[in-house]
């Protein structure tokens, strides 16, 4: 039973980083999409948000792939131990 939990956590947070990634993806259609209309004024400010998300984005999402990385190597570890 525990080699279940401990098999489950890394496959857990790797579906969760791979979600977060994709709702990130969706948010960059979404600002198109919405800003996509014929008036110029609301293109340049679909560019700006475009670019202010993408930084937000990559910040956010290297943060995340770090934490999850070490999480993944700490449960790991944990299965590896011997007591």
């Amino acid at each position: 039973l525990e080699f279940v939990s401990l098999v489950a956590k890394p496959i857990s947070h790797s579906l969760r980083l791979f979600g977060n990634m994709y709702a990130g993806e969706m948010i960059f259609i979404l600002i198109a999409i919405m800003f996509s209309g014929g008036l110029s004024v609301l293109a340049l400010a679909g560019g700006g948000l475009q670019f202010v998300w993408a930084v937000f984005h990559i910040l956010i999402i290297t943060l995340q792939a770090f934490i999850f990385m070490v999480l993944t190597i700490v449960y790991l570890d944990m299965a590896h131990q011997h007591h």
